[in-house]
């Protein structure tokens, strides 16, 4: 049972931390690319916003995986001289797709997201929107909660394995 609950809620960690979220701008002609765009989780926070990005051939609406880089840029509205600038990359879950983390590098507020591709097709326009930040969800108690059930199971399972042979070791009740 408690082997269960811990791929369970691993696995779910996995499949969360990789969604698409919430769309911003879909199929945006960007140069010799076509971008489409999502924020993620909903509503970003300033301890967690991801963006992603696909990069598509206008032509035939297919992903570009290979020679591309894609830069995108955060800039608050309060003090557009403080940009944050990362370039996406892809990992083993999220091939198609090219995913950019700002966890703990940007503050509540509105902010101009800009994302660019850059490949052997050549330089893409700029596309951009905004996006509003909120404060950080800070510490999450469920985790803690998650962890002394596991505990509390794991010594119900030592406790009851113990008392098992001990049971089957007495001696059997007269008839």
């Amino acid at each position: 049972m408690f082997l269960f609950l811990l791929i369970t809620v691993a696995g779910f960690g996995q499949v969360y931390a990789h969604g698409i979220g919430r769309p911003q701008m879909l199929n945006a002609p960007a140069g010799p690319y076509t971008l489409s765009i999502w924020t993620d989780p909903d509503p970003l926070r300033a301890d967690e916003a991801h963006v992603v990005v696909a990069v598509l051939d206008p032509q035939t609406q297919e992903f570009i995986v290979n020679d591309v880089t894609v830069t995108v840029r955060l800039t608050p509205a309060a003090d557009p001289a403080q940009v944050v600038s990362v370039v996406a990359g892809t990992d083993s879950t999220n091939q198609l797709l090219y995913a950019a983390e700002f966890n703990d590098r940007v503050t509540p507020g509105r902010w101009r997201v800009a994302v660019s591709a850059d490949g052997a097709r050549g330089a893409s326009d700029e596309v951009a929107f905004e996006v509003d930040i909120e404060a950080a969800r800070g510490f999450n108690w469920l985790w803690v909660g998650l962890g002394g059930l596991g505990v509390a199971l794991v010594l119900w399972v030592v406790v009851s394995l113990r008392a098992a042979p001990a049971a089957r070791s007495g001696r059997r009740p007269a008839a």
